[in-house]
């Protein structure tokens, strides 16, 4: 499998079992699924007729008034009755392998890479920082990630809409997914193949 080499001002070696992995969307699906999940609140609740307070005797005797009977103003076809199969606080967490987490990022990113929509930028000085933050008010027209550790950068183009900035210890497949173009400086491509391989 030979290296993808990207260019910027310096020719820059990929890794080949980061961002040359063969595509395989089940395992994306499953991995992105998970997160959608554990992104869940589950805090939404309601009150059934166990729990709304009042309607402990009967509101009328059960015969020879003429009206339907009833045993409790806390039914659910009553006004401020509880309520009939609502939703309940539920733990949305699902649990999935640190492996196939690390194999879906390598597959979503070498996907971006192979639809050459992956640039290495360069941010070493405050000059750099300047002029990635002058073309990015400007070019900016897709949904764009930047994976940089730097917290100038951060902070830098943090009003520039359509862009995101995130540390490359945290990115993960849905951040991927979601962006049709990804930037990413030196320091955070070492990063990032260096967590993906665990020193492989």
């Amino acid at each position: 499998m030979a290296e993808t080499k990207k260019k910027t001002e310096k020719e820059i070696k990929l890794n080949p079992k980061v961002w040359d992995v063969a595509y395989n969307p089940d395992l994306l699906a499953q991995v992105l699924y998970v997160f959608s999940n554990n992104e869940r609140k589950g805090t939404s609740s309601v009150k059934g007729r166990g729990d709304v307070s009042g309607g402990g005797r009967k509101p009328w005797r059960q015969k020879g008034t003429g009206r339907a009977r009833h045993g409790s103003i806390r039914s659910p076809i009553w006004v401020g009755g509880g309520v009939t199969f609502g939703p309940n606080e539920r733990n949305w967490k699902r649990k999935i392998n640190k492996k196939m987490v690390k194999r879906a990022l390598s597959i979503a990113l070498s996907q971006r890479n192979r639809e050459d929509l992956v640039n290495i930028v360069e941010i070493d000085n405050r000059k750099g920082l300047k002029s990635l933050r002058k073309k990015m008010s400007k070019d900016v027209t897709e949904k764009t990630l930047l994976i940089s550790k730097n917290e100038k950068v951060s902070l830098a183009l943090r009003n520039v809409s359509r862009f995101k900035v995130i540390n490359p210890m945290k990115v993960n497949v849905k951040d991927i997914v979601s962006s049709k173009k990804l930037l990413i400086d030196n320091e955070a491509l070492n990063i990032l193949e260096k967590r993906l391989l665990n020193g492989k």
